[in-house]
């Protein structure tokens, strides 16, 4: 077997995989962990809201702390429960645009033809109409997407990361400060 042959298997399956987005990371879950790197407390909350769920965040987290804070203010917005997809908080889709595409999504009848070609028009409306299946049920997620697009007019022309940076970052302007110790508070 010639060296040629020995290896194009491998390289093609590895262009293929690569293309696929199997090895290179999503750039948009790269500029979000970019984002939240800036701020631990907001990257913890997150992550927490991302694993256990925005109400039950919203139900235990400690009062006052930056959990809490992004849980309330997440919850008390109509886009707050897109915060549960990956990427979200880089998102640059116009808010109305991407409910308009989530919409259109959610109430098509599927087949596995026309789920692959849904996935392909419109990726990021496809992952978001996916994690609000996932956690709401199909009848909850189009309740939740007609209140999204009826409450979210003011900030329809906005891009949806910025919305959701803007949110959090009210919580980190409103968090109370940790005690820091000066000279003069030792004894």
């Amino acid at each position: 077997m010639s060296v040629a042959r020995r290896y194009t298997l491998p390289v093609l399956l590895s262009f293929f995989l690569t293309s696929c987005g199997y090895f290179s990371a999503d750039p948009k879950q790269l500029a979000e962990q970019a984002w939240l790197a800036k701020d631990q407390q907001l990257a913890a909350a997150v992550t927490q809201i991302r694993e256990q769920g925005l109400d039950a965040v919203a139900a235990s987290a400690e009062a006052g702390s930056v959990a809490a804070c992004v849980a309330a203010t997440l919850t008390a917005d109509p886009l707050g429960k897109l915060i549960s997809v990956e990427g979200a908080l880089a998102e640059s889709a116009k808010v109305a645009q991407l409910l308009a595409d989530l919409e259109q999504l959610l109430q098509q009848d599927f087949s596995f033809d026309q789920l692959a070609s849904a996935l392909e028009k419109s990726a990021a409306a496809a992952t978001y109409a996916k994690t609000l299946i996932e956690q709401q049920g199909l009848e909850q997620a189009l309740l939740t997407l007609k209140q999204m697009v009826t409450a979210s007019t003011a900030v329809a022309q906005q891009d949806l990361g910025v919305h959701l940076q803007s949110l959090l970052q009210s919580c980190k302007n409103a968090a109370p400060a940790e005690p820091t110790t000066t000279a003069s508070q030792k004894v």
